[in-house]
């Protein structure tokens, strides 16, 4: 008994030695915060995230709570995710990514989206990107998660072909779910349409891929893909879309 509370008194004092070590090591001048790194795939105000993380220049980067800072950096709007590491020494990284846009929608007027679902606001530098159109998502708000079954078959269509075919995917130019068991998606630079059912399968993206690199995905015409290996090909009727 009497060298049990013998390990445990040594053990005790370890531990509290350690600690008061561990605090006189994080408050050397050595490891004030300096400079906060920001990566980003957009802009933001290294003013501004400083203030809205609560890390604090001249405090030990040991002291900083790293996990409030990207938890209160992470819920602004556009961010989609965010990571907050400690340097060697008296730096710490902030990693932000930022909901860019990959599709164009009709809310109440035209929205961006990202590929997470978040709707975005366009301006004159919002590249020329796919537009789901026949019909409109009146629930669109900027910086919002949209959830419609529609929004989910567009995205899941376009990270498909993006995963398969990037040269295809760049080739899309709308996908319209006017009705209600079918999408029709259009290819630059003829408006080539492709007839699937929504329900479409990873071998449906294969056979679009198939059409595009034997040259055939162009003039103004459609393919149907909704008959399993039977691929239906018809001319685009005058002043079709």
């Amino acid at each position: 008994m009497l060298k049990f509370f013998i390990k445990l008194v040594v053990l005790i004092v370890a531990v509290g030695a350690g600690r008061f070590a561990f605090e006189k090591v994080a408050n050397l001048p050595l490891f004030a915060l300096e400079k906060v790194k920001i990566n980003s795939n957009g802009y933001f105000d290294p003013d501004t995230l400083v203030a809205l993380s609560g890390l604090e220049k001249g405090k030990s980067i040991f002291k900083q709570d790293i996990k409030f800072a990207a938890d209160m950096i992470a819920c602004q709007k556009g961010v989609v995710s965010c990571t907050v590491d400690r340097g060697v020494l008296s730096d710490i990284s902030v990693n932000v990514e930022f909901a860019e846009p990959s599709l164009l929608i009709n809310g109440d007027k035209v929205f961006g989206l990202s590929k997470e679902g978040v709707v975005l606001p366009v301006n004159d530098l919002t590249p020329d990107l796919p537009l789901v159109t026949g019909r409109k998502f009146k629930d669109a708000r900027s910086y919002e998660r949209i959830t419609d079954p529609d929004i989910a078959y567009a995205l899941d269509l376009y990270n498909a072909l993006n995963f398969r075919s990037p040269a295809l995917c760049r080739m899309l130019s709308e996908m319209n779910f006017k009705e209600k068991k079918l999408i029709m998606i259009y290819f630059s630079p003829d408006g080539t349409a492709v007839v699937l059912n929504k329900c479409y399968s990873e071998s449906d993206i294969y056979r679009l891929c198939t059409l595009k690199e034997s040259g055939m995905l162009t003039g103004r015409r459609i393919f149907d893909l909704r008959f399993g290996d039977i691929v239906v090909e018809s001319s685009m009727k005058r002043g079709t879309l």
